[in-house]
């Protein structure tokens, strides 16, 4: 059995370039030298308090979208994002929850180091940041690494011509972006004034025609804090939903410089279309973007609705919308209607949400002694939850005919992000043993009666459908969504 995957988000980048912050002379600087926490393919070797405090805080200390573990793992094809951390990461409005901040620094400062946080107290020009985030990424661009005595590498491509899958212990990355804050030249407080908005638009321009910079495959337009774009959903959670007040502005949908900048993302005239990702949007702008994508302006575009890390609730959505991050069924028709993807995140934090199914379905006498085919399930009912939601669009609804049930269900792990990964599975190198578990868990549906009842239950097989979320999913997506 091959161990092969594509992850369509990761923060590979995050903890060396941040690092590379802790002297004057290596900042911004890669190296190949693993001793290095600077380095791309720089790897923790995981203690167990290490795991243990993951598990107190939520904020992985540890590396996992390393490059070498990506090898390790079996990585194609990561989509890697690059943007810049919020400033008000750093940053308490009030006074009163200073000390819970601290702590939440304090942790975050042994995750990405204090000189980058002073570095980020400072910053004022959010695209420049991004444009050093990218260039510490190219500089090792088929650089050679030996790898557990192979030869490796990585290469940063904008078209799914330049990917060579038969080329071994290549990694193929793509760029994306999280957070539409990552494409101001200024603070949020200035986002109104005309200068401002202009150099927005400017640096979407630059993101599509510099041919320097490849460009990103898919944006997201919100990410923790208001932005001047759309409304956010709430998404900090342990110390930090403690320390930071996620309310203001979290109560709107689509404002008119957000739909400016979808505009010009998806324009496709003479240049190459950025889509759009719908992670962190509260419910009013992703509902207020489904319907902007029905206006005639977009109704007979080909324009997938992309997730590229989440989990649904599976919940019909409320009469009034919320903040809720995780998504509603009647998005998860939507979304696999329109010819999209749904990532799913490998965050406990979000699976452990649902309540559907139980985690010791096909369990027998008590043989799971390190808890990781349980674990695997939360992974697992995800993929079920959301093939089951399609097989019933099919009866119902119209145009949803050769719509694979299992064909929109891919990894969006987010790692290297602030996630609690499920125990076990920490990082990329114990891919091959979700793989592994994954395998059993879709056997075990297989064996229900939930699953007799599928009009192509004698089609399915275990091995095939967890592929399918590894590997083929996403590769078909970018087959023929990544283009020049």
């Amino acid at each position: 059995m091959e161990n092969k995957f594509i992850d369509l988000h990761c923060h590979s980048t995050l903890k060396p370039f941040s690092k590379s912050f802790s002297r004057k002379s290596t900042q911004g600087i890669n190296t190949l030298d693993i001793n290095f926490k600077r380095s791309i393919w720089y790897k923790t070797h995981i203690k167990l308090f290490k795991k243990v405090l993951n598990a107190l805080i939520t904020l992985t200390k540890f590396t996992q979208a390393d490059f070498t573990s990506a090898i390790e793992g079996g990585a194609k094809i990561l989509m890697v994002s690059v943007d810049p951390m919020e400033r008000e990461l750093i940053l308490s409005k009030n006074k009163t929850k200073q000390r819970k901040t601290g702590k939440f620094i304090k942790n975050l400062v042994q995750g990405i180091g204090q000189k980058r946080i002073n570095y980020l107290y400072n910053l004022d020009n959010y695209f420049e940041d991004l444009q050093k985030n990218i260039h510490f990424l190219k500089q090792l661009e088929n650089e050679h690494k030996s790898i557990n005595g192979k030869s490796s590498t990585y290469k940063i491509v904008d078209s799914y011509e330049d990917i060579d899958l038969q080329t071994e212990n290549t990694i193929y990355i793509v760029l994306t972006i999280e957070g539409g804050h990552a494409l101001r030249s200024s603070l949020y407080k200035g986002i109104s004034t005309i200068e401002n908005q202009a150099k927005i638009f400017d640096n979407i321009s630059k993101l599509k025609h510099t041919g320097s910079i490849p460009t990103p495959f898919f944006v997201s337009l919100a990410h923790h804090f208001p932005n001047g774009l759309c409304g956010h959903a709430k998404s900090l959670t342990g110390i930090a939903s403690l320390a930071y007040n996620q309310e203001e502005n979290a109560d709107l949908g689509l404002l008119p410089l957000g739909r400016k900048v979808i505009d010009l993302l998806l324009k496709n005239i003479n240049e190459k279309r950025i889509y759009i990702d719908l992670k962190h949007m509260n419910l009013k702008s992703r509902k207020e973007f489904y319907d902007y994508l029905e206006t005639p302006r977009y109704a007979n575009e080909d324009i997938p609705i992309i997730v590229s890390h989440g989990a649904t609730n599976y919940l019909p959505w409320p009469s009034q919308p919320d903040n809720e991050i995780n998504f509603y069924k009647e998005e998860i028709v939507k979304i696999a209607g329109s010819g999209g993807i749904f990532g799913v995140q490998l965050d406990a934090r979000r699976l452990r949400k649902m309540k559907y199914g139980s985690k010791r379905r096909g369990i027998r006498n008590d043989v799971d002694i390190k808890g990781l085919y349980k674990k695997a399930f939360f992974v697992w009912r995800q993929i079920e939850v959301l093939a089951l939601l399609i097989y019933k669009a099919k009866n119902e609804q119209m145009g949803f005919e050769r719509i694979d049930p299992w064909g929109f269900q891919v990894v969006g792990s987010d790692f290297d992000g602030i996630v609690d990964p499920l125990d076990g599975y920490w990082t990329y190198s114990e891919m091959p043993l979700l793989q592994e578990y994954l395998i059993k868990q879709a056997n075990a549906f297989l064996r229900t009666k939930t699953a007799k009842k599928l009009p192509d239950y004698n089609q399915l097989k275990a091995i095939s459908i967890v592929n399918k979320f590894l590997f083929d999913n996403a590769n078909r997506f970018l087959m023929k969504y990544l283009t020049r």
